[in-house]
C-alpha cells in the first residue's frame, strides 16, 4: 500500500464509519512505518477542499498520513465537510516533508536570492504566530515577495513582518 492509497483508504473508511481506520502494519511497507511528517491535500473537482499536516514527526508516516487525511475532509475550517459523493471527484495529494533546517538570512537580499533559486517549502515564525507553505505554493505565488507576503497574511501578521529581524524562518522539501 502506498501513501496516497493510505490516505484515500483512510478518508473512504472515515466518510463511511466516522472512525478512524484500523490498519494492519505488516502490509505496509517498511517506510511507512518510520516517523514522518506530512500535509494531505484534498481537491473535489480540481478546487482544494483540505488540508491539513503535521510540520515536524513525531509518530510512524502511516498514522500521520491516516490523522492526516482524515482531519482533511473532517476539520480543516476553511470548507464543508467533505461528503461520499464528493469522492467521485476526489483528488489526494500526500507531501511528506524532510526535517525542517532553521534559516537566518544575512540581509533581505540574500533572502529573495535564496528563496528565488532554491523554492524551499517554509515556515514563518513572529509574533508568537507561524503559517507555513509547501513547496507547491511557488506555482500560484512564483514571486518571492509575494510569497513571503501572502505567508505573513496567512499567520495573521502585517504582510511585511518578513522584513523584520526578529522573524525566524525554517525550511523543508518534500520527499519522493
Amino acid at each position: 500500500m502506498n501513501k496516497h492509497t493510505l490516505a484515500k483508504w483512510a478518508i473512504t473508511t472515515y466518510l463511511t464509519t466516522h472512525q478512524l481506520p484500523l490498519i494492519n502494519t505488516q502490509k505496509l511497507p517498511p517506510h511507512l512505518s518510520q516517523k514522518g511528517a506530512c500535509f494531505v491535500s484534498v481537491y473535489v473537482n480540481g478546487r482544494l477542499r483540505g488540508c491539513i499536516g503535521t510540520a515536524q514527526a513525531f509518530e510512524p508516516l502511516y498514522q500521520n498520513i491516516v490523522r492526516n487525511a482524515v482531519a482533511a475532509v473532517s476539520s480543516d475550517w476553511r470548507f464543508p465537510l467533505l461528503t461520499l459523493t464528493d469522492m467521485a471527484h476526489l483528488k489526494i495529494e500526500v507531501s511528506v516533508l524532510t526535517p525542517l533546517k532553521g534559516y537566518r538570512p544575512k540581509s533581505l537580499s540574500n533572502l529573495l536570492s535564496y528563496l528565488e533559486k532554491n523554492r524551499p517549502g517554509l515556515v514563518l515564525i513572529s509574533a508568537g504566530r507561524q503559517a507555513l507553505f509547501l513547496p507547491q505554493v511557488w506555482q500560484q505565488l512564483p514571486q518571492p515577495q509575494d510569497f513571503l507576503t501572502h505567508l505573513c497574511l496567512k499567520a495573521g501578521l502585517s504582510p511585511n513582518t518578513w522584513q523584520d529581524k526578529t522573524t525566524r524562518f525554517s525550511t523543508f522539501n518534500l520527499q519522493p
